[in-house]
């Protein structure tokens, strides 16, 4: 968050002399701010003993009254809790009144059962599965999310003020904006009137409708001109033509700007609100994206594609090309559509595919100790369920001891695609995953963790295609747990404190993902437990660092350092396998364990704490200690933002 969106005035909260009394519980904050001296959205601060980030911030909303509440979990290590106005909150009058009390057990159930019924039944479903780890974490996430989420429409009124606001700002800025054609679709009288009405109200100096597919048609070019297509019965937001001209001013690399979305009923009222990712080629030609609304450069309107009738995602798609600097996204909510949301096909020959005679070398890097059935699975599904490579693969084994383990080491001495080496010693993934790397020659590298299982032939051709593309630089996985729920959709960057897996135990059947693990996207990040990526990349990074991060947070590691030198990450739903999540290695809950990652942390925050800020696919309007899609109270930086 910006730190000038705040006031330098703090409010304790009073933790009665003891602050472990409130350590690692679920507690509610009761806030009455009659005066206005917290503003309309504060943010909790928690502060933390010996940890970095020292300071978790949490945005709440207050109703107009000034009452409002915080629910959520303080950390073993909890030192403090205060509240931060926003800036422009009053500085003079009575304090605002607050009072924490811890939330009991069974108080938690009451509320999760009053408050988010829909949300408590996937938490059940998951309990119907014996899936009690799932149901454990995602009733966690229940008081994060679900049941503290700001409404929809208070939010968008408050933020659709500041949007406004920031319009007027650009306007008295910027003397001379460009010229802005807008084309709108076909529709019934009543819808191209509202869209006509809205754009009469818009207060940018030079708006000229044109027919949306006859350029011949339109006013003779003039530097600069920017062109538009809305669909009958869409509302530009007030202000929203600066936000989306902006962009493109001093900066003749934008070709392309959008923003997100709502849908508008009947009545007027908003909702459904469409956060969207920064520039996704693989989810937009996958159909996981809009981009209704999209302004673009004149000049680079592709030739002979019919501006009408191509969906506008091809358009920008094709005025896009390989320049992924040219298209930025405005992450506000600058579009109210009318009509209902429709799903997008995808467009043809979106999954890229191996020429059918090719058959690529991996090299396939497990470490192990230990549970020999959990690496015969995975062996085995190397074997018999990978179709299409040939496969070299390096088990370093961390010091096995058991007989069954030994056994298998002496099976596969017949197998010329298997090696075992000896790695004795604390477990130290990092390094484990290193001297693999170092045992093997091809330029193609898989790392996979023992507990992982194929299910299906085609999963690593289908990943090694993704690598084809000499911009991607690693390729990740759908992960599910042997019952079927969701392990791995992807990395959320930032999220708790340093990442978390995206769509963690979801069911994919359950819709809550919005499309997404059904769809191949650009990520920030993807889990060392099933990663592809080259040798040359892995080399000119240093591989994983093994003094820093031997255990947590090395995969997160090398995935930045490879999108530091530009490359990109691909998750894929085409690659499905089975993982088991750490079965062979345990909990992380013993002291030594918790202070070992309490300094990963801090190796993180120390190396990235910049880029953890400002993952580009996800948008900067949801919460990042909540699951997906949960609104924050408070947006973070709504600066315009490109995907690198």
């Amino acid at each position: 968050m910006n730190e000038d969106d705040f006031s330098s005035t703090v409010f304790d909260v009073a933790l009665f002399g003891c602050a472990a009394t409130f350590a690692d519980r679920l507690v509610k904050i009761r806030i009455a701010d009659p005066v206005g001296r917290l503003g309309r959205r504060p943010v909790v601060l928690i502060r933390r003993q010996g940890r970095k980030p020292a300071v978790l911030e949490r945005p709440i909303l207050l109703d107009r009254r000034g009452r409002g509440r915080f629910i959520g979990w303080t950390p073993r290590d909890l030192r403090g809790i205060a509240l931060m106005p926003e800036a422009g909150a009053k500085t003079e009058g009575r304090a605002p009144s607050i009072r924490i009390r811890r939330i009991s057990y069974l108080e938690m159930g009451l509320m999760a059962a009053l408050e988010a019924p829909g949300p408590l039944l996937r938490v059940l479903r998951l309990l119907a599965a014996g899936n009690t780890k799932g149901a454990v974490y995602r009733f966690a996430r229940l008081f994060d999310g679900a049941i503290t989420a700001p409404p929809y429409g208070a939010w968008a009124e408050l933020q659709g003020e500041a949007d406004a606001r920031a319009a007027v700002a650009i306007a008295a800025a910027w003397r001379d904006p460009p010229r802005l054609l807008v084309g709108i679709e076909p529709g019934s009288a009543r819808a191209l009137a509202e869209t006509r009405g809205s754009l009469a109200a818009q207060d940018y100096p030079d708006v000229i409708e044109v027919e949306v597919g006859a350029p011949a048609t339109w006013p003779a070019a003039k530097p600069g001109d920017l062109w538009l297509r809305l669909p009958a019965g869409a509302r530009p937001a007030p202000g929203a033509f600066w936000h989306l001209a902006h962009p493109f001013a001093g900066d003749p690399e934008v070709r392309v700007v959008y923003g997100d979305e709502d849908r508008r009923d009947r009545a007027g009222t908003r909702g459904t609100p469409t956060f969207k990712s920064a520039w996704n080629p693989p989810l937009i030609a996958a159909g996981g994206m809009s981009l209704a609304g999209a302004v673009i450069r004149r000049a680079a309107l592709p030739q002979g594609l019919d501006l009408a009738g191509a969906p506008i995602e091809v358009l920008v798609l094709t005025v896009a090309g390989a320049e992924r600097r040219s298209v930025v996204h405005v992450p506000r909510v600058l579009l109210h559509r009318a009509e209902p949301e429709r799903p997008l096909a995808p467009l043809p020959s979106s999954t890229p595919q191996l020429a059918a005679d090719a058959r690529p070398e991996v090299a396939v890097v497990i470490p192990t100790r230990d549970r020999a059935d959990l690496l015969a699975a995975c062996v085995e599904g190397l074997l018999h369920h990978t179709d299409g490579v040939t496969l070299d693969i390096v088990i370093v084994d961390n010091g096995s001891v058991e007989v069954a383990t030994q056994t298998l080491f002496e099976r596969w001495t017949r197998e010329p695609r298997i090696r075992v080496i000896a790695a004795p010693g604390p477990f130290n993934f990092a390094h484990l995953t290193n001297l693999g790397v170092a045992a093997t020659r091809a330029e193609t590298l898989l790392l996979l963790n023992n507990d992982i299982e194929p299910i299906c032939d085609g999963w690593l051709r289908a990943m090694v295609a993704e690598l084809s593309d000499p911009q991607v630089g690693i390729v990740g996985a759908r992960l599910l747990f042997p019952d079927g729920f969701v392990q791995h959709g992807g990395v959320t960057l930032g999220a708790g404190t340093i990442a978390r897996h995206t769509f963690h135990f979801y069911a994919l059947d359950g819709g809550e993902d919005r499309g997404l693990l059904s769809r191949r996207r650009e990520v920030g990040c993807v889990t060392a437990a099933c990663l592809l990526t080259r040798r040359s990349l892995w080399e000119a990074v240093g591989g994983m660092d093994e003094a820093g991060l031997a255990v947590a947070f090395n995969d997160v590691d090398y995935c930045l350092k490879a999108r530091a030198l530009g490359l990109r990450i691909v998750w894929t739903p085409e690659a499905t396998l089975i993982h088991r999540e750490s079965v062979s290695r345990g909990a992380d809950d013993t002291p030594e364990k918790l202070a070992r990652f309490a300094r990963e942390e801090a190796v993180m925050y120390d190396r990235w704490a910049d880029v953890l800020a400002r993952d580009p696919f996800h948008n900067p309007n949801l919460s990042l200690v909540g699951e997906a899609f949960v609104l924050s109270a408070r947006p973070r930086d709504l600066s315009p933002r490109r995907s690198s």
